[in-house]
């Protein structure tokens, strides 16, 4: 389709800066829907303005980057907040996701971010989610400090700062796996750069780390409701930076370090594959990308329609109905992946406990249809922990 060759066009040149000029007949209604379901659509809105695209949509389009690079910069100010609160208290803090990937762009104000990200690590995790909690006591809400992997506070009712400490960046319930990626966090966390925020220097990540952990909260989003070629997006400069400031050695030990994790959580089938999309959609050389391998191209072309069916997001929850197919010629030629179709019964245990074991076996199934190898041995973990829990 002509929509998806003027995407694909248009992001390899917001990611690499290369010029692109889309066709006079270029449908920019169908262009930038399918940029707004890719989580694409304020890159491709200021892409248009400086590349002064005239089309029916472009007086609209001018409110929201305007409102969009306004949101970041009150954004930028709050992270130099928080980071200043947690440098008082002499909590080492580090700036992850949204806004430091930003600054691997050409322009960075094409990577829109929803909130502050920051890993404070295990030890200092309950005095900070307490020290940024005092700090903002009108916050209106907040997730609860004693559990799961990160500490969420929102600061206004608009939703305009929010500010997520995490005491770990990723975690698995493979226990020699995690342990595999725990020690590569703290092998490359630390190695990475400050930037100036306001006057306020901020650690970041290094590359070489982001190109796996980018990659495992892109996989987090596509295994739930679906992932965005944003997220890829930056995956994708993640690798050509962490490829370009390596050694021949460093570029081996950590694609050897990847491949390690990889193995473990049975995912290397799911890494190249979405590699196949990266190289040929994307733009990115097949030697920034460790692991290539030109064997699952087939399957990759599956997980491109899925992709741009589903969108980042687009694919509901688990136990929501499936909407109506609005691409249905997406769809026609595969299987693709779908959700359970009902929804868990409000009260008897027995029939709850049913549906849990036909929703286990029905995502399974989904799965497997890309990635059966990670697909059945999820599950299998799965009985393994039930079966020990009792």
């Amino acid at each position: 389709m002509q929509q998806e060759q003027v995407f694909f066009s248009i992001l390899r040149s917001i990611l690499w800066g290369t010029p692109s000029t889309p066709p006079t007949d270029t449908d920019w209604k169908g262009v930038l829907n399918l940029s707004a379901r890719q989580s694409c659509l304020h890159a491709f809105s200021l892409w248009m303005k400086i590349q002064h695209i005239n089309c029916p949509y472009t007086l609209q389009l001018q409110p929201m980057i305007f409102q969009t690079l306004q949101r970041q910069a009150r954004l930028n100010h709050f992270t130099a907040q928080v980071i200043r609160i947690l440098q008082d208290l002499q909590i080492p803090a580090t700036l992850i996701k949204g806004y430091s990937l930003a600054a691997l762009y050409p322009d960075p104000d094409m990577r829109q971010f929803g909130d502050v990200d920051i890993y404070v690590g295990e030890t200092n995790y309950h005095k900070a989610a307490e020290a940024v909690t005092q700090a903002f006591p009108q916050a209106h809400w907040h997730s609860d400090i004693r559990g799961g992997i990160h500490f969420s506070l929102v600061v206004d009712e608009n939703i305009d700062r929010v500010v997520e400490l995490h005491r770990v960046t990723m975690e698995f319930p493979n226990a020699y796996a995690n342990q595999l990626f725990q020690d590569f966090t703290h092998k490359h966390l630390d190695t990475g750069h400050t930037i100036n925020i306001y006057d306020q220097l901020v650690h970041v990540p290094s590359v070489a780390y982001n190109a796996l952990y980018v990659f495992m909260h892109a996989w987090h989003h596509f295994e739930s409701t679906g992932v965005g070629f944003r997220q890829l997006g930056d995956w994708a400069l993640c690798l050509y930076h962490a490829h370009q400031q390596s050694s021949p050695q460093e570029w081996q030990t950590l694609s050897h370090d990847i491949d390690s994790i990889l193995t473990a959580l049975h995912m290397k089938t799911a890494w190249q594959t979405f590699g196949h999309i990266l190289v040929n959609q994307l733009g990115l050389s097949a030697e920034d990308f460790p692991l290539y391998t030109t064997r699952y191209q087939s399957r990759a072309k599956r997980l491109l329609c899925q992709m741009l069916r589903d969108g980042h997001g687009g694919r509901p929850a688990m136990g929501q109905k499936m909407p109506q197919d609005t691409d249905a010629q997406l769809s026609t030629p595969i299987l693709l992946m779908k959700r359970f179709p009902w929804e868990r019964p409000a009260s008897n245990r027995f029939l709850q406990k049913g549906y849990t074991l036909l929703r286990l076996l029905f995502e399974t199934i989904q799965m497997a249809k890309l990635f059966p190898s990670y697909a059945w041995n999820e599950l299998m973990a799965t009985f393994k922990a039930a079966i020990k829990s009792k």
